[in-house]
C-alpha cells in the first residue's frame, strides 16, 4: 500500500496562479502591440502599391485617378476587398485633370481604437494624416517596414 497520499494544496494551486497571471501579463500586451504592427504594415503595403499605380497612370496619362479609375483602368487589385482593418482611399488634387493625390488608410472595425491614419502623397510624403495632409513621419513609416 501506499503510504504517501497527498494532494495539491492550496499554496501550490495560488502559486500556479500567480506565475500564469504575471506570464498573461507579459504576453498578452507583447501579442496585442504585435498585431497592430502587423495590421498597420499591411496598411502601408497597400497605400505603397497604390502609389505605384498612380504613377503609371500619370505615366501613360499625364493625370493621377481616383481608386475606382484606378481599379478599373489600370488593373489595381482592390486594396478594400479583403481589408477588414483599413479603409484605403485616393483623393486625386484639383479635379479632373489631377496634379496630384493623397492615399489614406483609415483604421475600422478591430483597429478603430488605433487613432493613426496613414498616408502617401504624389510628392513622396510618407506619414501620417493631418487636416487633410500627409505629416512627414518617415522613422514611423519605416519601423512598418522591418
Amino acid at each position: 500500500m501506499c503510504a504517501n497520499k497527498r494532494g495539491v494544496t492550496l499554496m501550490e494551486v495560488i502559486i500556479t496562479v500567480v506565475i500564469v497571471g504575471i506570464i498573461a501579463a507579459i504576453a498578452i500586451p507583447a501579442y496585442t502591440g504585435y498585431v497592430n504592427r502587423t495590421r498597420r504594415a499591411e496598411a502601408v503595403t497597400a497605400l505603397e502599391t497604390v502609389a505605384l499605380y498612380e504613377e503609371k497612370a500619370f505615366a501613360e496619362a499625364n493625370t493621377y485617378e481616383s481608386l475606382p479609375d484606378l481599379i478599373a483602368n489600370r488593373r489595381l487589385p482592390d486594396p478594400n476587398a479583403n481589408s477588414r482593418y483599413y479603409q484605403i482611399d485616393v483623393d486625386p488634387i484639383n479635379g479632373d485633370y489631377a496634379e496630384g493625390f493623397i492615399a489614406t488608410a483609415t483604421p475600422i472595425n478591430e483597429q478603430a481604437g488605433d487613432g493613426i491614419v496613414f498616408g502617401i502623397d504624389s510628392n513622396g510624403n510618407r506619414g501620417t494624416v493631418s487636416g487633410g495632409v500627409v505629416v512627414q513621419n518617415q522613422d514611423l513609416w519605416n519601423s512598418l517596414r522591418r
